[in-house]
């Protein structure tokens, strides 16, 4: 017959070796608690946000509207109808990857609108390609220039900017945008629509467009010198930031 001892360490080394077994299969059971335990590791896929935003910023005016001298900084006056020099502005149009992925084929597209022409643009990376259109079809008319800024890639938390300069153009009667109005009148002095940017992440589209910008141009109380204020809004002007995320 077993002795009651033998029996017991027995018993006691099975258990152990039972537990043992179920510990390295990543189970255990403790019979006191009633609790099961699950011991492993849990793998998640890795998320990342993607994230685009642009706005634009409009300087000037950069043209003495006494003279039309160029300036170093900028006014806030500006000539009205003149026969003989533009007005200057400076747009500024701005991406930034806001997010933690890196983007590609980012591209750029805005519309200048008729009032104004640019003269030159100089963007910080990728290339700039424009398109005059007459919305007529008739030379001399007013042309839209379509802008189209192909930036390529952008990694998490760069930003770069393209830098253009603009200057009014002469209407059929031969005067520089803005025309003259009667005193105490406003008048509009539209400069471009909203610029839009996409861009690629694997299969997703991310895409935002800014609000288009136009100046409210009146009289400074003596209309017959020529030169008006530039009411609103108040320059340097950026609009607000568009911005697109998934």
């Amino acid at each position: 017959m077993m002795k009651k001892s033998s029996f017991t360490n027995k018993m006691l080394l099975i258990s152990i070796l039972i537990l043992v077994t179920l510990t390295t299969f990543g189970v255990a059971y403790p019979h006191w608690s009633g609790t099961l335990y699950l011991n492993g590791i849990i793998t998640t896929g890795e998320w990342k946000k993607s994230c685009i935003k642009i706005y634009k910023v409009l300087n000037g005016s950069f043209t003495d509207p006494s003279t039309g001298d160029d300036l170093s900084e900028p006014t806030e006056y500006i000539a009205i109808a003149s026969e003989i020099f533009p007005t200057k502005f400076q747009l500024i149009i701005c991406v930034e990857n806001c997010g933690e992925t890196s983007l590609e084929n980012v591209i750029v597209t805005d519309r200048i609108e008729t009032n104004v022409i640019p003269v030159n643009s100089t963007p910080s990376k990728g290339y700039v390609e424009w398109v005059n259109v007459t919305p007529g079809g008739n030379p001399g008319e007013f042309v839209f220039n379509y802008l189209t800024w192909d930036i390529g890639s952008l990694s998490s938390g760069e930003q770069v900017c393209l830098v253009i300069w603009i200057e009014t153009v002469r209407n059929p009667a031969g005067k520089y945008e803005p025309t003259s109005g009667d005193e105490g009148d406003s008048q509009e002095l539209e400069i471009n629509r909203g610029a839009t940017v996409v861009a690629c992440f694997d299969d997703e589209t991310l895409s935002a467009t800014t609000e288009g910008i136009t100046l409210i141009i009146t009289d400074d109380g003596t209309p017959e010198n020529g030169i008006g204020v530039i009411a609103s809004p108040d320059l340097p002007y950026q609009t607000p930031i568009a911005e697109d995320e998934s």
